[in-house]
């Protein structure tokens, strides 16, 4: 039975790695309830946690949330820390996915003293990682480099070059909100090296959308679209709406940017749609920010208020730091500046920047259209 158990796991682990994320789901049920019949707990565990997992990529987090619950009762049951460890950084990932960062970062908290004692460096890398990713949501993004830089040096002592590539991608996307464009694109091409080494194309994927955030930063359009292209196909493949929906909202950006509202508009339908399935009120934030943008851009100042408050809203209930700031200063710019085709840029109010300053960024909005990092 352990055999037969064993290459079920093995099976949905290759489909995994090939991102075929919902195939792999097969083998690991059929190894669930054989691994139930038979009472062989670690299997049960891999198993449960491995689907937990994907649940949690493909933003199914109410399922992904169950089956993690399920892997802490029985190792509460039984007395199996370190594996009841990686379900609390699941359930960490799949409340900070939804925007809950506050209790998800409790809870990887709690995970880094188990790692420590049973000295899984693997773990703990994994939890600095989630940390950072956590820290991103919040707004800290001075930490969160921090927790990313730890994580990859973590993840290279260990040799775990997929840890270190994903950990790379976290450290662009921090370095991106930043204002450092460089190391933003540095950090995705290294990790975009990294993942296709690995063939992995979850990674590739990933990793092209960063790559395509930088060219974006540097008003290179044309470039950034391609790459965002390269990624939008990938993630159709494997049909993940999670990450697949920031990329919409980036080329939608880029539209934005070039006064092509109606093509904008379109792909922010997208993002937005797959945002709301998902419950993730972050990217509905940057979906009404976006908006709002285009009815400022369009004349249509009451429309663009409408939808910047609502941003400010969801930013404020959810203390998303940095996107507040970004729904604060375009509610500044619309009321100082009425006259939409004014061409003027406005110095935010100093407080205004020392906030985007104290979470570690360095580039703010002077003026509607604004490319949103």
């Amino acid at each position: 039975m352990k055999e037969k158990i064993r290459i079920l796991l093995e099976e949905a682990e290759s489909l995994r790695e090939a991102s075929r994320f919902t195939e792999s789901l097969k083998p690991l049920k059929r190894a669930i309830s054989i691994s139930k019949k038979s009472g062989y707990l670690d299997g049960l565990l891999e198993s449960t946690l491995a689907i937990a997992d994907i649940y949690r990529i493909k933003g199914f987090y109410d399922k992904a949330t169950a089956h993690y619950s399920e892997v802490i009762e029985i190792c509460e049951a039984v007395g199996f820390e370190r594996i009841k460890a990686d379900a609390i950084v699941g359930i960490a990932l799949s409340l900070k996915a939804q925007g809950f960062w506050q209790e998800g970062l409790k809870k990887i908290k709690r995970t880094i003293p188990i790692y420590r004692k049973y000295n899984d460096k693997r773990g703990l890398a994994f939890s600095l990682w989630a940390e950072g990713g956590t820290l991103r949501v919040k707004g800290d993004i001075k930490e969160a480099i921090n927790k990313f830089d730890a994580a990859k040096k973590l993840f290279g002592s260990i040799n775990y070059r997929a840890g270190v590539a994903y950990s790379l991608c976290g450290l662009g996307g921090a370095f991106r909100v930043a204002g450092k464009t460089e190391k933003s694109m540095d950090s995705y091409i290294k990790a975009n090296r990294i993942f296709n080494d690995l063939d992995d194309k979850f990674g590739i994927a990933y990793s092209y959308c960063g790559i395509g955030n930088a060219y974006r930063m540097k008003n290179d359009y044309s470039a950034a679209m391609d790459f965002f292209l390269k990624a939008s196909k990938l993630y159709e493949d494997f049909r993940d709406i999670v990450s697949y929906s920031y990329t919409l909202w980036s080329m939608a950006n880029i539209h934005k940017m070039q006064k092509d509202f109606h093509s904008a508009k379109n792909y922010l339908k997208r993002a937005s749609k797959n945002f709301k399935r998902t419950k993730d009120k972050r990217g509905i934030a940057y979906c009404f920010l976006t908006e709002g943008e285009i009815e400022y851009l369009k004349g249509n100042n009451k429309r663009a208020e409408f939808f910047f408050m609502k941003a400010f809203e969801i930013t404020k209930s959810y203390k998303f730091a940095l996107e507040k700031c970004y729904a604060q200063s375009f509610l500044f710019i619309l009321k100082t500046n009425k006259n939409s085709f004014q061409k003027e840029d406005i110095m935010l109010p100093p407080l205004l920047i020392g906030q985007f300053r104290k979470l570690g960024v360095e580039i703010f909005p002077k003026e509607i259209p604004y490319n949103i990092p």
